[in-house]
């Protein structure tokens, strides 16, 4: 009589880990994208506070140096994932450095409001202010999604709309803090008049600057 098998092992089967594998073998696809669906599960379920490697592990039928091997850590599979479920910003280029505003700020708000990952950003933010690592990680994550933001204001000022000086840096700081503060801390969220006004208080500043 055969042995009934059980969805654990199932799954197991159908998602071998790499220590399972020999040496040398390519990584398996079929584990990264089980890996991937199990954590973004455990992060909808549980929150960053309960997200563990033991839990995605577990939901991904595979052994936790599975995901170490491609992961290094807690705090960079928590990010990874977060990110994965839609905080990166759309390339825009209306031709006006004020309308490129207008959309990223619009974009940016809409994804912290309406998308999986703005809504655990509290929680990672959270984290990271007492954990060094996270720190690191949020860092990083963030860094990486101003990369089109940069690309506007950097384009701007090669076509002449903002001066040759002017601190790309802190023009990303000030697009970018409105949004985060309404959104993930007041509770406000921008419309598009709030948006546009956002938008022209900052090309003003750097026009009297």
């Amino acid at each position: 009589m055969t042995a009934a098998v059980s969805p654990d092992d199932a799954r197991d089967d159908a998602v071998p880990s790499i220590a399972e594998r020999r040496p040398g073998r390519p990584r398996d696809a079929r584990a990264d994208a089980a890996i991937r669906r199990a954590a973004i599960e455990v992060l909808a379920d549980k929150g960053p506070g309960g997200f563990t490697v033991d839990e995605v592990a577990a939901r991904a039928g595979c052994g936790k140096a599975t995901i170490y091997r491609r992961w290094p850590s807690r705090a960079n599979l928590l990010l990874d994932t977060a990110h994965s479920m839609g905080l990166e910003p759309e390339r825009v280029d209306t031709g006006s450095v004020h309308d490129d505003l207008v959309r990223l700020i619009s974009q940016l708000a809409a994804k912290l409001r309406d998308t999986p990952a703005g809504r655990i950003m509290p929680g990672v933010i959270a984290e990271a202010s007492v954990n060094p690592e996270m720190r690191q990680v949020l860092s990083a994550f963030i860094r990486d999604r101003r990369e089109r933001p940069r690309e506007v204001v950097e384009r701007a000022i090669a076509r002449g709309e903002l001066a040759p000086d002017t601190d790309v840096e802190l023009v990303l700081d000030m697009i970018g803090a409105v949004p985060f503060y309404r959104e993930l801390v007041s509770g406000q969220p921008l419309d598009e008049r709030d948006v546009r006004r956002v938008v022209d208080i900052v090309l003003a500043g750097l026009d009297a600057g």
